[in-house]
């Protein structure tokens, strides 16, 4: 009986001693590489000092801030006693920041969205406004146009007289040049029958006095015809 309960024990003790070489290997093994830990791309904003000592202490520094809008995020983030527990924090600390970056950038997506769908909204009032205006300088347009065009027929109809009138206005110049010269020479002819006419209305005076001389004559002379002894009295 006691044979067999060595035998057991036996069992037991080899068992738990493979276990725990077992799990002391698993546990060399697959732990953690602190520094190369600590040098992944995340945790590169961050720095990990060790103290020496009796009680040696890990201290976690942040390199810079992931918010340019808040540098006092830069900055040690406190002291822990082990390497493992400096990782966790700085994980912690890298979490947070891009737990915040996140809500930051979510609130500004909200803000942004709210702005673009703002102006996306006055932007559909622009757009009809500037609709309605061009339908209003399109048909104020035509108007012009309209006025433009009858102008532009009156003013050929008005060039059209004006070139009737300058050809109407030379001929009448022509006309008035004729007539001129022509008054000129019946000027000149007035002026030659008045000549005439005063010469033959001398001539008539004289006549008209001979006349009335011959007359005065002729009546003396019947005068003389009718009473001879008067006449040879006067002898």
């Amino acid at each position: 009986m006691m044979l067999n309960l060595f035998k057991v024990l036996s069992v037991f003790v080899a068992i738990v001693a493979v276990t725990t070489m077992g799990v002391s290997l698993s546990t060399f093994i697959v732990a953690p590489d602190l520094r190369a830990e600590m040098n992944t791309p995340a945790m590169q904003n961050y720095t990990f000092e060790r103290t020496t000592g009796e009680n040696p202490q890990w201290t976690v520094t942040r390199r810079f801030s992931i918010n340019p809008q808040d540098p006092n995020e830069r900055g040690s983030l406190g002291t822990v006693p082990t390497g493992y527990d400096a990782l966790i924090k700085a994980h912690q600390d890298l979490r947070q920041q891009m737990s915040n970056r996140t809500n930051e950038m979510t609130t500004e997506t909200t803000r942004l969205n709210e702005e673009v769908t703002k102006f996306t909204t006055n932007q559909q009032l622009d757009t009809e406004a500037v609709k309605r205006r061009i339908e209003q300088l399109k048909l104020e347009s035509d108007a012009v146009a309209a006025r433009v065009k009858l102008k532009s027929d009156q003013l050929q109809e008005l060039s059209v007289k004006s070139r009737k009138i300058r050809d109407e206005t030379a001929e009448r110049r022509t006309d008035v040049l004729l007539l001129r010269h022509e008054l000129e020479e019946l000027r000149t002819d007035h002026f030659r029958l008045t000549a005439i006419r005063r010469d033959l209305t001398d001539r008539v005076l004289r006549l008209e006095i001979e006349n009335q001389e011959l007359l005065d004559r002729k009546t003396q002379l019947d005068t003389s015809a009718a009473n001879p002894a008067t006449v040879s009295s006067q002898e």
